[in-house]
């Protein structure tokens, strides 16, 4: 590949980040934070994905061909136990280190806009690499924006999920520290959940798959606007 279809990729990869973005500092327009630290953010989720890809790549790869399994569990089995456990399990890990002590992480809607961030970051990264193993820049560019309406938010959704329940730990010392294990668990059956009607591959299963990521969104949607400014 050369550098220029790199560069087309690059540039389709961030105008729907670029977007769901936009819309994440939206949310958080009455105490915004601070820009280096939403691009910091964004960059320890675009950095963790090259290794994470590496590994659920070769672990679905080995799966396929030594695990003996219909063909609906082996979908189940990728889509949960490699691609949601591990991706899910790496932005958990990402925000506790990364972001739970930072300064500037001092409410708990700031949970929301740090892991909604850090998700898009590891779309950014995961949306590039897939075209860069597409066939031509035609599909790899289609496949950019396929993604950029599809798994871009996914990642968006999952990543403001667990932020919000270290940020419930955080500010609401009634919880446990095992708290943020429910927001994790609940992004991992949203992933799998996604990634499992994705590899059916049906020709209707945009239907599903609008119904999940406008369903979730709207959920989180109000429950940011129901937290005080």
């Amino acid at each position: 590949m050369d550098y220029q279809n790199f560069l087309i990729y690059l540039f389709f990869s961030a105008l729907p980040i670029g977007i769901w973005l936009l819309v994440c500092l939206r949310l958080d327009r009455s105490a915004p934070e601070p820009a280096g630290q939403i691009f910091r953010v964004f960059l320890l989720g675009a950095l963790v994905t090259v290794p994470l890809m590496l590994i659920t790549g070769n672990l679905t790869a080995w799966g396929e061909k030594n695990l003996i399994l219909s063909p609906v569990l082996m979908i189940l089995f990728c889509s949960f136990l490699i691609d949601g456990l591990f991706e899910e399990s790496a932005k958990y890990v990402i925000f506790r280190l990364g972001v739970y002590q930072s300064r500037h992480f001092n409410q708990i809607r700031d949970g929301f806009i740090y892991g909604m961030t850090l998700g898009l970051g590891f779309a950014f990264s995961e949306n590039i690499l897939y075209a860069i193993l597409s066939p031509n820049i035609w599909s790899g560019t289609s496949l950019i924006l396929l993604r950029g309406l599809t798994t871009t938010l996914i990642h968006f959704l999952t990543g403001g999920i667990i932020g919000y329940y270290w940020g419930l730990l955080k500010f609401d010392r009634k919880h446990s520290r095992y708290f943020p294990l429910i927001g994790f668990f609940w992004a991992f059956l949203l992933h799998g959940f996604y990634n499992s009607i994705v590899r059916f591959n049906l020709h209707w299963n945009i239907i599903p798959l609008g119904i999940l990521l406008v369903g979730v969104y709207v959920v989180i949607l109000r429950r940011i606007k129901r937290m005080p400014d």
